[in-house]
């Protein structure tokens, strides 16, 4: 395909190829960089997000401290916070008066959803606000309360409870809460402090983008889910979140911050950020759909993509428009060139663009045409006399085989006394192919090459007798195709001489013709040994030497023990129907060998007799036995 296409259009497509690697080269390259700074802008973003709330979240962690810690440090509170034994003998006035001072210290704003003092031994819960359920946790006991495990457990120091239902009032309001035991220096221990926050309040710290499917989750120091919290939190149940968190839970904890990008519950990407609390060692986290979070870098790349092609569009479009430009004057002279003929060996360029190359090109042609034509005479003469000598060459080597196998078939007759009749036949027979073999046609019909050897084949027939049969099937569209005269004989003779030489009778040949898809094939099939691969790979090369000489002597190619009319009657077969002539031998799948040469039919002027300038031509002649 990329012969038959113009200069232009290969300098186009060439360059066209470059440029399209250069283009996408670079906009792959920079499609790569934007996405990984897009991609490194978001994983900053949420990085900084997390700082924010892990500083609020810790601000309120110490908010919680300060207000557990000003409880002890207040004189009047912590006087009867030590002596827990006088709490539950003061009156209503001293009893408010205490809850006020909690109160005070809680702030006007009351941080602090919750402030509880109390001590299970001597039954008293001290708050500013409703503890209407005191008396029933003081029934079960400190240690029927789960969530109070780790302050009866602990040393003292500040626990921050996970979230949990608020067990002091009958509302059970979700809560999360800092505790810590009220002990003196001698490690005595004189009850405990709660300082309780909304559970909601968590989920106010961090506000997701609308746009992107996210959560937040905050694990604490031994990984388990701090928020959200299935126990208090229905919908952290129904939407999956503990399942996502569990996955999620070998991540967080391998360093104090990072990001990670896996796959949740539902198997879809997510891009997960986490930050550890430097105050209390829970890890907050950020888990955002990846394709959400990143769309932006798809339609980056879609943008990058698209100034791309336009620019390509663009370069294309001047690209053609040079291309053309400097093909003009080939094409010009294309032209030009096309109108020459033998008659008219000039260029007829115009001059008016003052193109000095083309002015140049066209006093070469001139020069060149002048001993051009004087040369075409001399070739073209010397032309038909080769090819005119060769026919004849190729034709007068037939004779001696074909005459002498022919009368040592009539003299097998005479010499066993046939009937008169019989021999007088055969010699009319024999009359008709020395008439037919010396006739001044060098190219006949088919029909006629038929009749020629269905007489050759009587012949033999009267010679081997029920030894020998024949068939001969040829289409009738081929009765007319034109063919070098004794083009079959050669192929039955071959038989006779070769393939029944070691095959026992009866020996049968066959002929057959057809036309198919605008080509003609004829074929010679026998049912005799066959030939062995060596005998057909020096016949290929004998044939191949035929057309390039290879350096030999024509009377050297032409001489050899074996398959010497195949090579002749091949070389006139191409000489006729040029480089549509094929040629296949193989043997046969059961017995035998079968010889196909055909062409393609002619139409309108292609029936001349001799195609192309008579020059050799390279036979295809593979070993598949095609030629």
């Amino acid at each position: 395909m990329l012969k038959n296409w113009s200069l232009q259009t290969k300098i186009f497509v060439t360059y066209s190829i470059l440029i399209l690697l250069i283009i996408a080269g670079f906009v792959a390259a920079l499609a790569v960089y934007a996405s990984k700074m897009v991609q490194k802008e978001v994983y900053t973003g949420t990085e900084r997000l997390l700082q924010k709330i892990t500083e609020q979240f810790d601000g309120r962690v110490k908010d919680m401290e300060r207000i557990n810690v000003s409880l002890l440090l207040d004189e009047n509170l912590a006087k009867h916070l030590y002596n827990p034994a006088s709490l539950p003998d003061l009156g209503v006035q001293e009893t408010r008066k205490l809850a006020n001072t909690i109160f005070s210290i809680n702030g006007p704003f009351s941080s602090a959803y919750k402030i509880v003092a109390f001590n299970f031994e001597h039954r008293y819960a001290l708050s500013p606000q409703s503890v209407d359920n005191a008396e029933a946790l003081f029934q079960a006991g400190l240690d029927s309360i789960p969530v109070f495990a780790p302050l009866a457990d602990g040393d003292g120091s500040f626990t921050l409870l996970p979230p949990h239902l608020d067990n002091w009032s009958q509302l059970q309001v979700p809560v999360f809460s800092l505790s810590r035991k009220i002990k003196d220096t001698a490690g005595k221990e004189y009850g405990y402090i709660e300082v309780q926050q909304r559970y909601s309040d968590l989920a106010r710290l961090y506000e997701p983008d609308p746009a992107i499917d996210s959560e937040f989750y905050i694990f604490d120091a031994s990984g388990d889910l701090f928020y959200p919290r299935p126990s208090v939190d229905v919908s952290a149940s129904v939407s999956g979140s503990a399942e996502d968190a569990a996955l999620y839970k070998r991540y967080v904890l391998a360093g104090p911050s990072g990001s990670a990008s896996v796959r949740n519950s539902a198997g879809e990407p997510i891009l997960l950020a986490y930050r550890e609390s430097p105050l209390t060692g829970h890890v907050l986290a950020i888990a955002q759909s990846r394709e959400q979070a990143l769309a932006s870098v798809g339609r980056l790349n879609a943008l990058i993509v698209g100034a791309g092609l336009l620019f390509l569009l663009a370069t294309l479009l001047v690209l053609h428009r040079s291309s053309k430009r400097l093909t003009l004057p080939l094409r010009t002279l294309g032209s030009s060139l096309k109108q020459v003929t033998l008659s008219n060996l000039a260029l007829n360029i115009d001059h008016s663009d003052k193109n000095n190359e083309l002015q140049q090109l066209d006093r070469l042609f001139r020069k060149m045409f002048s001993r051009l034509q004087l040369s075409i005479e001399q070739l073209t003469e010397a032309g038909e006399r080769e090819a005119k000598a060769q026919l004849v060459a190729l034709q007068s080597q037939i004779n001696p085989h074909f005459i002498h196998n022919t009368l040592a078939t009539i003299g097998a007759a005479a010499k066993h006394g046939e009937q008169p009749e019989k021999v007088a036949e055969m010699c009319r027979q024999l009359s008709s192919l020395l008439r037919y073999t010396t006739s001044s046609s060098d190219f006949v019909r088919v029909e006629d090459e038929i009749e020629y050897t269905r007489n050759y084949l009587i012949l033999l027939k009267y010679r081997y007798e029920e030894h020998f049969e024949y068939e001969i099937d040829i289409d009738s569209e081929l009765k007319n195709i034109e063919l070098p005269r004794i083009t079959l004989q050669p192929f039955v003779e071959n038989a006779m001489k070769h393939a029944f030489s070691s095959v026992p009778p009866p020996w049968h040949i066959r002929i057959e013709g057809r036309v198919d898809g605008g080509r003609w094939e004829i074929s010679v099939l026998d049912d005799g040994a066959g030939a062995d691969e060596a005998a057909l790979e020096s016949l290929k090369a004998r044939i191949e030497a035929l057309f390039s000489r290879d350096g030999r002597s024509e009377e050297e190619l032409r001489t050899g023990p074996d398959s010497l009319g195949i090579v002749n009657t091949y070389a006139r077969l191409m000489l006729l129907h040029g480089e549509s002539a094929t040629m296949k031998i193989a043997n046969a799948p059961e017995r035998g060998l079968k010889v196909s040469f055909g062409g393609k039919i002619k139409t309108g002027t292609e029936d001349g007799h001799v195609q192309g300038d008579g020059s050799r031509r390279r036979a295809a002649f593979d070993s598949g036995h095609s030629v």
